[in-house]
């Protein structure tokens, strides 16, 4: 009798392990997976054009925004974001002549607001089953977006293509801290006209533009802190 009795014990006893051997990464998901972020970042923004061709994190402003991210899946995410920020450039600053050896400054304040794809190049998020998923990791981002800025005749609204990098990790379980740097390619070139003296500006050695070429830029350098939001439902499929 007692044999049987140590028998079923045994039997009961691996039962209740395998049971939370296949129910453990059910768990462990389950209070790591969230649906997206939310997030708050400031840092500073610069300018690259015919008045600074050549210079990075050169006469640097304030820049501050927001972003909303979704998860994709473990790598992949989607992101929006919205910046407030300022660019300025002199001539005088650099060895470039304009013709007629003109010179040219200005301020420029904006708006910018992007989609971006960012690609995780290792699996994130915090501590879990899955040995694969890590703390931090460095990503890259592309995506279009649209800036709203002065000009000497009136409000512009333009296209841009940002790209850029960035890396992150995880302060806890759903509190998250990075840094990205991200370059805006507009599709103008008189994105440093503000009035009558910076016009030449705009194509100055008159050699016309394209989508590829004789463009601004203006570039964000920045850093982020962040919220997981909305637990995401797991569906345990060992037990089906």
């Amino acid at each position: 009798m007692k044999h049987r009795e140590h028998r079923i014990e045994a039997s009961a006893l691996r039962f209740l392990v395998v049971l939370m051997v296949c129910i453990a990464p059910c768990l462990a998901q389950a209070q790591d997976r969230y649906v997206g972020e939310l997030g708050l970042f400031g840092g500073g923004s610069y300018y690259n054009g015919d008045a600074n061709s050549t210079k990075i994190f050169y006469e640097n402003h304030l820049a501050f925004g927001g972003l909303l991210r979704y998860f994709i899946n473990d790598r992949g995410v989607l992101k929006l974001d919205v910046i407030r920020g300022k660019t300025s450039g002199d001539t005088r600053n650099f060895d470039n002549v304009l013709p007629n050896g003109q010179q040219a400054a200005f301020e420029q304040s904006f708006w910018d607001i992007g989609i971006q794809v960012e690609h995780n190049f290792l699996k994130y998020g915090f501590e879990s089953w899955d040995r694969e998923i890590k703390r931090h990791t460095p990503y890259v981002l592309i995506g279009p977006g649209l800036t709203a800025y002065e000009h000497w005749r009136g409000n512009m609204l333009a296209f841009n293509v940002t790209f850029g990098v960035g890396y992150k990790f995880k302060l806890w379980k759903r509190w998250n801290l990075g840094f990205e740097w991200s370059m805006r390619k507009l599709f103008v070139d008189n994105f440093d006209v503000v009035d009558n003296d910076s016009k030449i500006l705009n194509d100055p050695y008159r050699m016309g533009h394209s989508l590829l070429k004789n463009n601004d830029y203006y570039t964000c350098a920045v850093a982020f802190i962040s919220m997981d939001l909305i637990r995401r439902k797991s569906r345990c499929n060992v037990l089906r």
